[in-house]
């Protein structure tokens, strides 16, 4: 029997007809009365011909109040049904949509809106008060739109200040005032749409330009590769404004005819209510929360759910354990923002081979090069570097940044600073960032590996593993480590878990436990910030070597 069966391919959609308003306007004219999309707080739901016709009355709401074909419109605004009809009512202009960390604020929101030459913002009610701060240092801005609908209700609203250099508009009495007709602009798969924000941790963010093509390639590719259907049922509680949650899942249901249910952020305590009240079939991991919701006391109904595959990224070491209690089966997809979604791991696939991040989706290439790119033999450990083969699938390059965009597609393929390697199968198995190597005594250490064996201690909920410098301009391997709850597990013990499992030198010099570690919305563990603080004071940290430690080689 195919486990694929009722699946959608990725030749279902001709290139030229990936631009999200053709898109929508198929599945709302082959599924109008088919609930896409209901959100977990409140309950409402919208179905294809709701959303398609709300879009509609969003994107001439938006053009009345000027903004037009290519204009920079930023989005501030949390999870809600209303995000996503900005999105498509944006996309239906042919304007280009800035979706914005909804953490950001001062410094770095004044710089996503400059550097993007947002020329309008619609922002959340309860994140007006942030904006505000900073519009008197965007010149360019001449409108916002304030959204008072879907918002969290434990934050409190605010009003953005009059003032003659912008106008303020009221989303919902806009659109209420606005026709349901489609827009009449000519939208090309090849337009861009969006400009997806880097995390900037190798300098400031970048700006990362796509096309209608490639945003909705997120989608297309993994319903073919995973085998995505018509009736699946994505749980999207990673933020919207992040290309996981808007084009890897809730774009996939859209290529799908499949529906959404939208959670306004990721909690532990209310996840698995939730996946069992909205009979979700899929979901996406980023980060910590698998870590999250293992380190949870285990219950007898675990595995009374309807999910039927989670994206683990990365996939950790417990994940056959993970499938067993909770059951469900494990799926990879590795991409980044500054490319998109390239290779797939699928539940299909040996379970031997399980960590993986698969093999290359239909249309795009893996190489595995050294420093002057040139293909290293299967088994080596390289730099992954991507090519896709039709125009228009992949990022177009950095907004305003010319320089980083030659630096990253040189010699024609995009460098992503990760390092992997290929197996004797065609596997391809991800190493760890080049930028995140720690480099000590002459040896070369994976962080990630660290982390990874660090993590199937029975006792560990999580681990952040990164380097710190010394007075020798050497590094030493520090690790900030959450326990389980009740746990008593110390660090000699830790140490002692490490040794029998790694190499020497890559067992931790510097540990500290702590009841939870720094992270973005999108769950990523802020290294950065631990480095940083560890480097100013090494003192807080436990020293193996000032604890007389030795290690056995």
């Amino acid at each position: 029997m195919n486990s694929n069966l009722g699946a959608v391919r990725a030749d279902t959609y001709a290139l030229r007809d990936l631009t999200f308003p053709a898109v929508l306007r198929r599945q709302a004219l082959a599924h109008p009365d088919k609930v896409f999309l209901t959100e977990t707080a409140g309950g409402r739901h919208f179905t294809y011909a709701d959303v398609d016709a709300w879009s509609n009355r969003v994107a001439n709401a938006l053009a009345a109040l000027g903004v037009a074909r290519g204009c920079h419109t930023g989005v501030l605004m949390g999870n809600s049904a209303e995000h996503l009809a900005v999105f498509l009512g944006i996309g239906k202009l042919g304007a280009v949509s800035v979706p914005v960390n909804t953490a950001a604020r001062g410094e770095l929101l004044r710089y996503y809106l400059t550097q993007s030459d947002c020329e309008a913002v619609v922002v959340d009610a309860t994140l007006a008060d942030r904006l505000a701060e900073v519009l008197p240092q965007l010149p360019l801005v001449k409108r916002v739109v304030v959204v008072r609908a879907g918002q969290d209700e434990a934050a409190a609203p605010a009003d953005i200040p009059a003032s003659p250099a912008y106008d303020v508009a009221d989303f919902e009495a806009c659109v209420a005032a606005a026709s349901e007709a489609p827009q009449a602009a000519e939208v090309k798969c090849s337009d861009l749409l969006m400009l997806a924000y880097t995390s900037g941790t190798t300098g400031p963010s970048k700006g990362s330009m796509l096309s209608h093509a490639a945003a909705l390639t997120y989608g297309t590719s993994a319903a073919e590769a995973q085998g995505y259907r018509e009736s699946d049922v994505f749980y999207v509680c990673l933020p919207l404004f992040h290309n996981n949650a808007l084009l890897a899942a809730t774009g996939a249901a859209l290529v799908c005819g499949a529906s959404v249910v939208l959670s306004r952020r990721f909690s532990v305590s209310r996840f698995w209510g939730e996946i069992r009240g909205s009979h979700a079939t899929i979901t996406n991991f980023l980060g910590a929360m698998s870590s999250f919701l293992w380190s949870s006391p285990p219950s007898p109904d675990d595995a009374d759910n309807d999910l039927r595959l989670v994206s683990m990224a990365p996939t950790p070491k417990y994940a056959r354990e993970f499938e067993r209690r909770f059951g469900l089966k494990a799926m990879n997809n590795y991409g980044l923002s500054d490319f998109g979604m390239v290779t797939s791991f699928t539940a299909h696939e040996p379970p031997e081979k399980l960590g993986s991040i698969g093999k290359p989706r239909r249309g795009f290439r893996v190489k595995i090069v050294d420093e002057d790119d040139f293909e290293v033999p299967d088994g080596e450990v390289g730099e992954m570097v991507l090519q896709s083969d039709d125009p228009w699938r992949a990022t177009t390059g950095y907004y305003k940044m010319p320089e980083a965009t030659l630096a990253a597609s040189r010699n024609q393929w995009f460098h992503t600073g990760d390092r992997g390697m290929r197996d004797a199968d065609g596997y391809l198995w991800f190493v760890d960032r080049k930028k995140d190597c720690i480099r000590r005594r002459g040896e070369n250490i994976s962080a990630f590996e660290v982390e990874q064996i660090i993590a199937t201690h029975p006792e560990v909920g999580n681990a952040a593993v990164f380097p710190v410098a010394t007075q020798t301009n050497d590094e030493e391997v520090c690790a900030v480590v959450v326990r389980r709850p009740g746990s008593t597990v110390s660090e000699v013990e830790l140490v002692a878990h490490c040794q029998r499992n790694m190499a020497y030198f890559m067992v931790p010099r510097y540990i500290q436990f702590r009841d939870a570690l720094p992270t973005t919305v999108n769950q990523k563990v802020e290294k950065f910030r631990l480095r940083s603080e560890f480097e100013r004071d090494l003192s807080q940290a436990w020293d193996r070597e000032a604890a007389g430690l030795v290690l056995a080689r």
